[in-house]
């Protein structure tokens, strides 16, 4: 979208609503992502996507070997429409193809498992972009993630109960990564001004209704011009 184009729709907006999209914009991250690997229950898998929108995390990674993702709206709470899903559906390999694009693009894979000799949160190395990876609610992750993974975390418990859901899991694992990689000196967290503008373009079409004539109209008055 061109900077005219898309100063034009944004006069369609109220100025609270700009200012905010620049505020979360800010805060913004890619150097921290979450894939979520054959998650069988929905109420989860929308749950953790609701917390990566609330942390700032831009992407998330479905891994869908079976039923396919469906949005909950009363859970997302239309957190979805902010966040960049990446859907891998084909009939196979849909792990292996996750895991190498991930580790194409620089990430470490740290994956969660309740094993004990794992890492704890605090000893997850933050030198380099992370992708963390949630497995299914009974099995947890596959052979393929462990083979791929480049680390494994666990969050201690001190109670009879073994682990968390995945959705509580998530929550904690993506508030202190989150923290940590934006209140280390060094950390190239921050989106660029390219990915900004793209991600400024793209919620700017979903907050307008009929965007689409209000384009149609934009260009209409630049050939009048």
């Amino acid at each position: 979208m061109t900077p005219a184009l898309l100063a034009y729709l944004q006069g369609f907006m109220l100025d609270g609503r700009r200012e905010r999209f620049e505020q979360v914009l800010a805060q913004r991250t890619r150097y921290l992502t979450c894939v979520l690997e054959n998650i069988s229950d929905a109420h989860n898998a929308n749950a953790v996507m609701r917390s990566c929108e609330c942390f700032g995390i831009q992407d998330v990674h479905v891994i869908e070997n079976g039923a396919r993702f469906k949005p909950a709206r009363k859970v997302l709470k239309g957190s979805h429409k902010w966040l960049s899903i990446h859907n891998y559906r084909e009939e196979t390999n849909n792990t292996r193809r996750c895991m190498e694009s991930l580790k194409e693009k620089g990430y470490c894979i740290v994956a969660t498992s309740p094993q004990s000799g794992n890492r704890s949160l605090h000893e997850i190395s933050i030198d380099q972009p992370i992708a963390l990876v949630l497995g299914q609610e009974h099995i947890g992750i596959s052979d393929m993630v462990k083979e791929a993974a480049d680390a494994f975390v666990a969050i201690p418990m001190q109670g009879f109960t073994e682990s968390l859901n995945i959705a509580a899991a998530a929550a904690i694992l993506l508030q202190e990564l989150s923290h940590r990689i934006r209140t280390t000196p060094g950390i190239p967290w921050a989106l660029s001004e390219e990915e900004k503008n793209e991600l400024r373009s793209t919620w700017t079409l979903k907050n307008l209704y009929r965007n689409e004539l209000l384009i149609e109209r934009f260009y209409q008055d630049q050939e009048k011009k």
